[in-house]
């Protein structure tokens, strides 16, 4: 289960993945309502800076609810657009990593959890934001070429090997050291999983199980490939919602009690642990980006 601490800071959760389209501002929007009906305090933060899907679910969320005049959970939200002085303002690392320095500090007090939705690909921003993090987690779709952005084998015989984002979480834990003493921990999570596992899908988690013995992660079964994750997208809406027809403009099926539960799963994984007294930690906000 969730264990829920005492903490000086709230307790960041960075999704990440080098490969687009695995599903990550998906479950970062779950994640965050989710914690919300457990009654604790979240802010998000969308760091994917040309998609900003994060973003436009929550807008959606909001727009939803004020149509239909509802009360729904909405996170304390920052994006980079809202973060910028102005449109002259370069758009580079040392402005994005600004924005998330201030965006943190803004949020550190008053909530639980931060949420932070990383875009594709490596950059100094996003290591910085890994190296923040005390959970970092890995949606990935269940198939070999996604599991080829975490480890990579010539064939099944042979040792799975590093990928540049196995590389790009060693960096990130290494800056980690430098100022605090607690340890990142990475959870990977298979995502659009087939209701019936097959043999190419047991091959597959016992390849993710094998690589991350040798990468240090934990592995999960994520959210199964339902379609209402798709429709809940332009209402904003997610699995931990009510389920009134009326609200969704679909009859409920056991698929939305299904994707409550596979979220409640990965949420009950995330480990929170107590500041300690003398942390060197401090504040988030504080840390220096690492080097690319």
């Amino acid at each position: 289960m969730l264990r829920l601490t005492p903490s000086q800071k709230p307790h960041i959760i960075v999704l990440g993945n080098l490969k687009g389209g695995s599903g990550k501002s998906t479950l970062s929007m779950h994640i965050a309502v989710g914690l919300m009906k457990a009654g604790r305090r979240v802010a998000t933060l969308d760091l994917d800076f040309e998609q900003r899907t994060l973003t436009r679910y929550i807008e959606n969320r909001q727009a939803f609810a004020q149509e239909k005049e509802l009360i729904l959970d909405i996170p304390t939200h920052r994006d980079f657009a809202e973060g910028a002085s102005g449109p002259t303002e370069p758009v580079n690392d040392p402005a994005r990593i600004h924005f998330v320095r201030t965006a943190l500090a803004a949020a550190e007090p008053g909530h639980d959890f931060i949420v932070i939705d990383t875009p594709s690909g490596v950059s100094k921003t996003n290591l910085f934001a890994h190296a923040l993090a005390d959970t970092v987690i890995t949606p990935i779709n269940d198939s070999f070429v996604d599991l080829d952005v975490i480890a990579t084998s010539k064939d099944s015989a042979a040792q799975p090997a590093l990928s540049p984002y196995t590389e790009a979480i060693r960096q990130a834990r290494e800056a980690r050291k430098l100022v605090t003493s607690e340890k990142l921990d990475w959870l990977v999570v298979r995502n659009r999983v087939s209701p019936l596992e097959t043999r190419n899908e047991r091959a597959i988690r016992d390849a993710i199980e094998e690589a991350g013995e040798q990468a240090g992660f934990r592995t999960a079964r994520g959210l199964a490939e339902r379609v209402i994750y798709r429709e809940f997208f332009p209402k904003g809406l997610t699995a931990f919602d009510s389920l009134e027809a009326s609200l969704l403009g679909v009859k409920p099926a056991l698929s939305h009690v299904m994707a409550r539960q596979e979220v409640r799963q990965v949420i009950a994984l995330i480990d929170v642990k107590p500041s300690e007294v003398n942390n060197p930690f401090g504040s988030a906000s504080q840390m220096q980006a690492p080097a690319a």
